[in-house]
């Protein structure tokens, strides 16, 4: 699928990206690093329920149910576009709207792989919601709110969960994201972590793994007073620096 018109993305940064004729169609099993030099983030929003398990019969069979036009987002609450007067600021919805694709976020603020969220469940519980989209390409991001599990027990949560997402989407693009970081201090190594587990996983089942580094970490005015999630400003400069890793890892044409 391709996005079929020019996109500008301004920021109260004077930051400017210009994409043009994007596409999810690209090579898989990649590996990217970010294409925009920064540091960032971390939690979700959304009343998403279900579980791997209760995924349609026919869907967990393979059929061929995905679009080309649909792309759901799985995520926590950075992604969803925690403190945010309005959610629809939050990255994905810019994505979809600057782009004309149909964006769903799937996304909950406080879960991970493990870590169950705000909505009730961690992000096995979203793949329900997710298959429902029949999507062509799923952005999942680890997550720190996974911070403090038990390393081997995150490890197989983010391999089942990824693997169950595949089984259930044969035909869709899994592409990962890694963790984001926004909070004052030392980057723990269970950031690196978690979003090694991530890269495994999704390059286990034939999807991209793109390293997006921390893009907010440091600009001022980007992130709200808990020093963590982003502002109105901040969660644009997210949705230009995804783009701009999503094309330089060959996901868009």
């Amino acid at each position: 699928m391709q996005f079929s018109r020019t996109l500008v993305v301004s920021t109260a940064m004077t930051l400017t990206v210009v994409v043009g004729l994007i596409g999810w169609d690209a090579a898989t099993t990649t590996t990217a690093t970010s294409a925009t030099a920064g540091t960032s983030t971390a939690p979700g929003v959304a009343n998403r329920t279900g579980s791997a398990s209760s995924l349609p019969q026919t869907t967990a069979q393979g059929a061929p149910v995905t679009s080309d036009t649909a792309v759901v987002t799985i995520g926590d609450s950075i992604m969803a576009g925690h403190g945010l007067d309005d959610p629809s600021d939050a990255w994905p919805v810019l994505l979809g709207t600057e782009t004309g694709q149909a964006v769903t976020n799937d996304s909950c603020s406080g879960a991970g792989f493990i870590a169950v969220g705000d909505c009730g469940t961690d992000y096995d519980g979203l793949l329900a919601a997710a298959v429902a989209s029949a999507p062509g390409t799923v952005l999942v991001e680890s997550s720190d709110n996974d911070l403090g599990q038990d390393p081997t027990a995150l490890a197989a949560a983010t391999t089942s969960t990824i693997a169950a997402l595949h089984a259930a989407l044969p035909h869709a693009r899994i592409v990962g994201l890694s963790t984001l970081w926004d909070q004052p201090g030392t980057v723990p190594d269970e950031v690196a972590a978690s979003s090694a587990d991530l890269q495994h996983a999704v390059q286990a089942v034939g999807g991209t793994y793109i390293d997006v580094g921390q893009p907010i970490a440091t600009g001022a005015g980007l992130l709200q007073a808990d020093s963590e999630h982003p502002t109105d400003a901040g969660q644009q400069v997210l949705a230009t620096a995804v783009l701009a890793d999503l094309r330089a890892a060959g996901i868009e044409g």
